[in-house]
């Protein structure tokens, strides 16, 4: 872990890895705390699933466009106006007397959301040496595992006190990141207007998108298939210990994965992780016992972390400097709509034929991930589009 202890050194790796958990924390407190504000509101799941989902859409809606809005302006602006956006918004979603008003709330303020996490991934680059920046990728995974354990907890322990408190840290802490980005962010050129049309005209990102896509599917069919398949074991509410052991696996991998040198490109790790995904998880919708159940959501879950690193570093190649934010966004927006996906497709085949199905469904997506990252391997193993980001890195080191 030697790594980790020489990354943060660096003062703005620091101020990084600040910002990363605090906007993480909050994007994950955000999903459950519209939950329990809308069924508090009503007394009606209908209702609170109606608001979180417009939360959800909303911020999918508009995720390239507030991408390209960084990627064009820079971090400043753009940040600064949609975070205060994102807090009147909240405000009102806090105040919203009726499921009308928490709906069009919630979309409001899913869709000015400010895109932190996906504006801080190009600026490791600028933050550490070339040589943590692997490092660095796995740090932010890892974060992400850790949040998303923490997030529901903090929305739950915040709705005790009110349903609307949940929403006030998730926005309080969107805020507090955006601050820590803007107030010392490391060194970089303000970017150029690009003329190039992004995902969309870019072969290897509309890979990538479609890729995304598929991760999407299996992620939404196992929010759903998990639980059921705890509710046909006993009780749904023994889910949660089904995800815990899932993000533990990753953070642990993830960890791990941040202080080893690898032979493989990124492209071929990518591969490797939905070819892994593929058969753990066909493998896990076999089993129902808890032991077996917990190795193999122990060994799902270590190929999560490391597809978000191979991830971020053929980003690093493929999207130009001067749409990477945007670029980041498209990825988040195809995963979300994925997710949305596969949680319908996987609900239908729950109730109507059992767990088992449901989670057959999500290692058919992963394995729909891996022959499309297969299909194009030769365009994601190319550097043709590679850019130098050009910016020195920070000598901060206090």
């Amino acid at each position: 872990m030697r790594v980790y202890v020489d990354l943060l050194r660096y003062g703005a790796a620091r101020r990084l890895t600040a910002a990363t958990a605090t906007g993480k924390l909050g994007f994950a407190v955000f999903p459950l705390a519209t939950v329990l504000l809308g069924h508090g509101s009503s007394g009606s799941f209908l209702d609170a699933g109606a608001v979180a989902g417009a939360w959800g859409m909303g911020g999918t809606v508009t995720g390239p466009l507030r991408g390209r809005l960084v990627d064009r302006y820079g971090q400043r602006l753009p940040l600064v106006a949609l975070t205060l956006i994102t807090a009147l918004a909240a405000a009102g979603l806090a105040t919203a007397a009726g499921t009308t008003q928490l709906i069009c709330f919630g979309a409001l303020t899913g869709a000015a959301a400010p895109p932190i996490v996906a504006s801080i991934r190009p600026l490791w680059a600028q933050a550490a040496p070339k040589d943590l920046v692997h490092s660095a990728y796995a740090l932010d995974a890892v974060l992400t595992e850790v949040t998303k354990i923490c997030g529901p907890l903090v929305a739950a322990a915040s709705a005790v006190h009110s349903p609307r408190l949940g929403v006030i840290t998730a926005a309080a802490l969107l805020t507090a990141s955006t601050c820590l980005v803007i107030s010392h962010p490391p060194t970089r050129r303000p970017p150029a207007a690009s003329r190039t049309g992004g995902v969309p005209a870019s072969p290897a990102l509309r890979l990538l998108l479609a890729a995304n896509a598929c991760a999407g599917l299996f992620l939404g069919a196992l929010t759903v298939g998990l639980p059921a398949r705890a509710a046909e074991s006993g009780s749904v509410a023994d889910s949660g210990w089904l995800f815990a052991c899932l993000a533990l696996g990753s953070a642990l991998v993830g960890a791990r994965f941040g202080t080893r040198r690898r032979a493989a490109s990124p492209a071929t790790g990518y591969l490797t992780t939905f070819a892994w995904l593929a058969l753990s998880l066909a493998l896990l919708a076999a089993v129902s016992t808890p032991l077996p159940l917990v190795i193999l959501l122990l060994s799902t879950g270590a190929a999560l972390a490391p597809m978000t690193i191979c991830l971020f570093e053929l980003l690093d190649v493929h999207a130009s400097q001067h749409t990477a934010v945007a670029s980041m966004m498209w990825m988040v927006a195809g995963e979300e709509l994925g997710v949305a996906a596969g949680s319908v497709v996987a609900g239908l085949l729950a109730q109507n034929v059992g767990a088992w199905l449901a989670l057959l469904a999500a290692a058919a997506s992963a394995g729909l991930g891996a022959l499309v990252v297969a299909t194009g391997r030769v365009a994601l193993a190319s550097d043709s589009t590679a850019t130098d980001h050009g910016c020195p890195v920070s000598n901060d080191r206090g």
